[in-house]
C-alpha cells in the first residue's frame, strides 16, 4: 500500500521540480532583440543639365519642376558656365517677369543674383551687364528696377560697377545721350545707396585714370618752353610769360627763335593768348640755329 501511495507523490514531486528547472532556465536566457528595420538608401540627386538647344527659361522651368529649392543655385551656376551678355539678359528677363503663373520661379531666379554677386564671377557679371546696356539701352530701366527689387548690398554694388563701365564707355564713344540716361537712372527714386556709391566711385576712378598720364606728358614735353600761361608754355618763341622779351627756344634747339627775339615794339606787344611768333626789330636774322 505504501508504494502505491508513494508512487504518485514521487511523480508529482518530479513534475514540480522539472517545471521549476525550466522556469529557472527561462529566467537566465536573455531575450534576443528583434532585428532593426533596414532603411532605404536615398537615391543621389542628379542636377539637371541644360542642353545646347534649350533656352534659359525652359531649363530653369525644368529645374523648378524637379526641385524648386535649387532654382537659385541653378541660375547662378548657369551664368558661371556661360558668362555672356545673352545669359545676363535671359536671367534679367525671367526675374523681371510679371506673369502671375510663374511668380514662384520668378522669385527663385531673383534670389540667384545675390549668389552671383558674391561669387568669383561678379566682375564678369558687371562687364556683361555693361555690354548689354551698350547694345540695348532699353534694358537700362529694367536693370535698375531689378536692383531695387533684389535690394541686396553686394548685388547693388555689382550693378553700380556695371553702370559705371557703361557710362565711361559711352562717354569715350561720344554717346552723351546714353551717358546722361545712365546717370539719371542712378539718381532715380528708390535706387539703393550702395548702387549709387559704387557707380560714383567707379566713374571717378575711370575718369582719373587716363587724365593723369596725359597731364604728366603735357607737363614734361613743352614745345616752346615752360611759360607761366598756356599760350607761353606752348609758344614757339620762348619761355616768356606774355610774349615780352624772348626767351630760350626749346623746339629748334638753338639760342633764339627763327626771326630773332629782339625787344622791339612788336615783340613786346604780343600779349594775345593765341600762339604767336615774335618778329623782332632786327630785319635780317643773323642766327645760324636751325629752324
Amino acid at each position: 500500500m505504501s508504494r502505491l501511495h508513494n508512487g504518485p507523490a514521487l511523480a508529482g514531486a518530479m513534475l514540480i521540480a522539472s517545471m521549476g528547472f525550466s522556469y529557472a532556465n527561462a529566467q537566465s536566457i536573455e531575450p534576443v532583440p528583434p532585428p532593426a528595420p533596414q532603411q532605404a538608401t536615398p537615391a543621389p540627386v542628379v542636377s539637371p543639365v541644360k542642353t545646347a538647344d534649350e533656352t534659359t527659361a525652359a531649363f530653369l522651368g525644368r529645374v523648378n519642376t524637379a526641385n524648386p529649392e535649387t532654382v537659385s543655385l541653378a541660375a547662378a551656376e548657369l551664368f558661371k558656365q556661360s558668362p555672356t551678355q545673352v545669359t545676363v539678359g535671359d536671367l534679367i528677363a525671367l526675374a523681371s517677369s510679371t506673369d502671375a503663373a510663374a511668380a514662384d520661379m520668378t522669385g527663385r531666379v531673383t534670389s540667384g543674383f545675390p549668389i552671383i554677386a558674391v561669387s568669383t564671377n561678379a566682375a564678369q557679371f558687371s562687364e556683361q551687364l555693361s555690354a548689354l546696356i551698350l547694345s540695348d539701352s532699353s534694358q537700362l530701366p529694367t536693370i535698375v528696377a531689378l536692383a531695387k527689387k533684389v535690394a541686396n548690398k553686394d548685388f547693388s554694388e555689382v550693378v553700380g560697377e556695371g553702370l559705371a563701365l557703361a557710362y565711361s564707355t559711352a562717354m569715350q564713344r561720344g554717346d552723351t545721350i546714353l551717358a546722361a540716361a545712365i546717370q539719371l537712372q542712378t539718381k532715380s527714386v528708390g535706387v539703393p545707396s550702395d548702387l549709387l556709391i559704387a557707380f560714383s566711385e567707379n566713374v571717378q576712378g575711370t575718369a582719373a585714370g587716363p587724365a593723369a598720364p596725359a597731364a604728366a606728358a603735357a607737363a614734361a614735353s613743352p614745345i616752346g618752353g615752360a611759360g607761366s600761361t598756356p599760350a607761353s608754355g606752348n609758344s614757339i618763341g620762348g619761355s616768356a610769360a606774355g610774349g615780352g622779351s624772348a626767351g630760350t627756344a626749346q623746339a629748334g634747339g638753338g639760342a633764339a627763335p627763327a626771326g630773332g627775339g629782339g625787344s622791339g615794339a612788336s615783340g613786346s606787344a604780343a600779349t594775345s593768348p593765341s600762339i604767336t611768333v615774335s618778329i623782332g626789330s632786327v630785319s635780317t636774322p643773323t642766327s645760324t640755329s636751325p629752324i
